[in-house]
């Protein structure tokens, strides 16, 4: 009876994180499903991922109508993003859990620092040199990024949304580009990790629909909050918390 309560509130406060942030939320519906409900990791898996499309495809279509999604990074991302979600999907029943923790953390570490020296060129490079023009290195980059995200996404039913936007940053976007596009590009990899999963754990549907019933709302009224808040500030503040968001979730993984 406390889930029918609880797994809403649940979902709308992850799913405003989510759209304010970035990423797809993966991490924390598995978390919540596993620790909390004593949902079997499989379940919890599958589960996440059918619920996160609808609330990415909910922030997407708000991010886009806001001028914040790009379009140019967002496509050849996802492109990467679907092969890498099957691939993961595929490859998930083979690797212990244990291991898989280790290597998301590796990654999530190295993206970061990545992101860090790739913020601090931006800052001391020249105005006209620091502007994006979306050459093929970058968008081979953003491709690479995209697959890696689809993979973890496939592996463990987590969004991915970390290595899209850490890519995102590396790439030179602005905040609210990456939130922006990372919730877009996630939209499609969900939806390619859900129909493949399908085929190797099983669905909740009405643990997807009692997280769903929240993650749609709190999808929707997080733009709404960005749009009140003045930009450059948001910029200065989002950039660090969003740092130190992942370097948390690296360690945590590292050391579980």
């Amino acid at each position: 009876m406390i889930a029918l309560v609880a797994l809403p509130i649940a979902g709308f406060l992850i799913g405003l994180l989510v759209v304010m942030i970035g990423g797809g939320g993966g991490a924390l519906y598995v978390g919540i499903l596993t620790v909390v409900f004593n949902v079997p990791p499989a379940v919890a898996a599958s589960s996440s991922l059918a619920t996160i499309i609808p609330t990415m495809a909910m922030g997407a279509f708000s991010h886009y109508k806001a001028g914040n999604v790009n379009l140019r990074y967002g496509l050849v991302m996802l492109a990467g993003g679907v092969v890498g979600a099957v691939f993961g999907s595929l490859l998930s029943p083979l690797i212990p859990a244990s291991i898989y923790t280790k290597i998301t953390g590796l990654i999530m570490l190295g993206l970061t620092v990545q992101m860090i020296v790739s913020q601090v060129k931006k800052s001391k490079a020249p105005q006209h040199e620091a502007k994006d023009k979306a050459g093929w290195s970058k968008r081979l980059a953003a491709l690479a990024f995209g697959l890696l995200g689809g993979t973890i996404s496939g592996l463990a039913g987590l969004s991915g949304g970390t290595s899209i936007v850490v890519g995102l940053g590396i790439l030179g976007c602005g905040v609210l580009e990456m939130v922006g596009t990372s919730v877009f590009v996630l939209t499609g990899i969900s939806l390619a990790g859900f129909l493949t999963h399908l085929g190797v754990g099983s669905v909740d549907w009405q643990l997807v629909l009692l997280l769903t019933a929240g993650t749609v709302s709190g999808a929707a009224v997080g733009p709404l909050v960005l749009k009140r808040l003045d930009k450059q500030k948001l910029e200065k503040a989002m950039g660090p918390l969003m740092l130190v968001i992942m370097i948390g979730l690296s360690v945590a993984l590292l050391f579980k």
